[in-house]
């Protein structure tokens, strides 16, 4: 059962990466599928179950079962980590600062998977709560993940940029990776923050994965913690 279950994920993710199923779709009945894949419920159903403890796809009482969609919910429950000193909770307001394209550095190129000489995306955002800019958010993605992007593609997205990404180009980030330290501004840094250059700062690094832990986004959060805090939660028995 356990060689099935996984073949049945693995032709579930192929379906989601093909756009059988898109986001929001919702997957044909436990029946159908049993019957096409050739196991039992119970093998389905480990495998959808799979799905759904990792975000890929969402229970609906009554509904059925539905690929997820990355939307603002979603971002705020699951990428999301900055709240309030009083710990309440707000979608960020996003205003882009510079989008250009330019061969990747090495670090950049490690983070990604790339060979040295890949072409990348450099988008600069600042992100405030409450009105004041609190992050400041370096993001570098492939440019053969994201053939055809354009600055105007990004500024104007009506929603979050993973639903960007899932929506426009197939890619749908499933987790990430994180590294958090303490550093200094930059000058870049500080003036898009209105902070004192070389303040100290919470640098975040984060490498988004979609399936198969493939690399998909290299983003490096800097942040204002004098009245944000990095919040982030971990469930029993993890």
């Amino acid at each position: 059962m356990a060689a099935l279950y996984r073949e049945v994920k693995k032709q579930l993710i192929a379906d989601i990466e093909s756009g059988q199923v898109p986001p929001g779709g919702a997957l044909p009945n436990e029946t159908e599928l049993a019957r096409r894949f050739k196991v039992s419920i119970g093998t389905l159903r480990r495998a959808v179950d799979e799905l759904v403890a990792d975000h890929i796809l969402v229970r609906q009482q009554g509904r059925g079962t539905f690929v997820g969609k990355l939307d603002r919910d979603r971002f705020m429950f699951q990428f999301f980590k900055f709240t309030g000193r009083d710990g309440r909770r707000e979608f960020p307001k996003v205003r882009l600062h510079s989008f250009v394209r330019s061969r990747a550095s090495q670090e950049e190129a490690q983070a990604l998977g790339l060979a040295g000489s890949a072409m990348v995306y450099r988008i600069d955002n600042v992100l405030s709560l409450r009105g004041k800019p609190v992050i400041h958010d370096h993001i570098t993605i492939a440019t053969s993940l994201f053939p055809g992007l354009t600055r105007a593609m990004f500024a104007d997205r009506p929603g979050t940029i993973y639903e960007l990404y899932q929506n426009a180009f197939g890619i749908t980030i499933i987790g990430a990776d994180e590294r958090v330290r303490s550093e200094a501004a930059s000058p870049l840094s500080a003036e898009l923050l209105g902070i004192p250059t070389g303040m100290p700062i919470l640098r975040v690094e984060r490498i988004a994965r979609t399936f198969d832990q493939r690399p998909a986004e290299y983003r490096i959060s800097i942040v204002d913690t004098r009245e944000v805090d990095y919040v982030s939660s971990i469930n029993s028995g993890s």
